[in-house]
């Protein structure tokens, strides 16, 4: 049996061997910070290569474009984003944190440590190594080659607890895996993923004091607690205006500190697409300490963007250009909708602005998405200056 990157734990200040550090890239430049957010796609407009290392970079306040030449992006799926970092899979699955702007890559533990998910063989090349992998509902072993665990059973949401550092032993990396979703973590010095078992959630956010707030299939929040010793976890049960399942839900911290749920329905025709939005604010009552979920119709002139990065809210003054107040822009994330090699340059991605004033939804494209571009699907990329610096 083969074991990756097992032996690696999240780089500590004791332990700065962690991290790699690419070649430089070939017209390189560092992204305008007044620019940010971006929309992040592969390949370039106008035609793609096999094996082709370009990225495009399409700024939402601008609508300026920007291509960049990443081969350490090459032959990776890039699932999501958060402090300027970009989380990816290589293509055995293995997840890493990757800095665009400095070539830095931080591994993360090996998929095969999280539970029911083995490396069967591999015949002496990774190309054609198996997965074991337990399938949750019917608690048989299926066997996968990497192509096809690649495919279908992987991470779809990875946030961290600050900007991540090699030399930092301060932050913690959550993730949501599988189906049904699962909830992970890891913490600087530890070489496996800790499962959270017997819960299923929609959503992660990370608060300021380094807790992580989980949004659990009932709409419950769990918060949990990190200490030297492990976690404990805090259940909130919330009372909720109706019961309709939403496929994808969403956490959001506003500006006060608070939290927004936010709620997205899918109408299907030929392909996945938004057909129905709900915003919500956490009220809890000062008397008798009830909370509950209420509508609300704007954001104070903010804007928000989401979809499988870590969820951004730009207040009212962040607001620039050609971004729209009071907006959410949402990427795809349908990843039931991962189609196969011959179908991804056919693929639709269902990337669009609702209007909480005017109740509308309208498609986001500031350029034509070109079809090779559908997969890995576009992500959001914000850098603020901050971290710029």
């Amino acid at each position: 049996m083969v074991v990756i990157n097992n032996s690696k734990a999240l780089p500590t200040t004791e332990d700065e061997g962690g991290t790699t550090l690419h070649e430089p890239y070939i017209d390189y430049e560092p992204l305008p910070v007044s620019d940010s957010p971006f929309l992040l796609l592969k390949g370039n407009r106008d035609k793609v290569e096999p094996g082709d290392c370009i990225f495009t970079f399409m700024s939402v306040p601008s609508g300026s474009v920007f291509r960049r030449r990443i081969p350490a992006l090459c032959n990776k799926l890039f699932i999501g984003s958060h402090y300027g970092w970009i989380f990816v899979l290589d293509q055995l699955s293995e997840p890493s944190i990757f800095n665009p702007f400095t070539g830095q890559e931080i591994p993360l533990p090996s998929i095969t440590t999280i539970p029911n998910i083995h490396i069967s063989y591999t015949n002496g090349d990774s190309s054609h190594m198996r997965y074991v992998y337990r399938k949750w509902y019917t608690n048989e072993f299926l066997d996968y080659t990497d192509e096809e665990f690649h495919g279908g059973i992987q991470f779809q949401k990875i946030i961290t607890s600050c900007a991540p550092s090699s030399a930092s032993n301060n932050f913690t990396v959550a993730a949501i895996f599988d189906c049904p979703e699962s909830l992970a973590f890891v913490r600087a010095g530890e070489a496996k993923w800790n499962i959270v078992e017997d819960e299923t959630y929609f959503d992660l956010m990370f608060c300021d004091d380094g807790s992580l707030i989980a949004l659990e299939y009932w709409r419950a929040l769990h918060i949990f607690r990190f200490n030297d010793e492990g976690f404990w976890v805090q259940k909130m049960s919330i009372c909720t205006p109706e019961m309709v399942y939403f496929p994808h839900q969403y956490l959001v911290k506003d500006a006060e500190g608070g939290i927004l749920l936010i709620r997205r329905q899918n109408n299907f025709t030929e392909h996945a697409k938004t057909g129905e939005v709900q915003v919500l604010r956490l009220v809890v009552n000062d008397k008798s300490g009830g909370k509950r979920w209420q509508h609300i119709n704007d954001l104070d002139g903010g804007a928000m963007f989401l979809g499988t990065n870590a969820s951004l809210l730009l207040q009212a003054k962040e607001v620039k250009g050609a971004i729209q107040p009071d907006c959410i822009y949402f990427s795809d994330d349908w990843w039931d909708q991962i189609p196969d090699d011959n179908d991804r340059e056919h693929q639709h991605r269902d990337i669009c602005v609702y209007n909480l004033r005017k109740d509308t939804i309208e498609p986001y494209c500031p350029l034509e998405i070109p079809r090779y571009s559908a997969w890995p699907f576009p992500i959001w990329f914000h850098v603020s200056s901050t971290l710029a610096n």
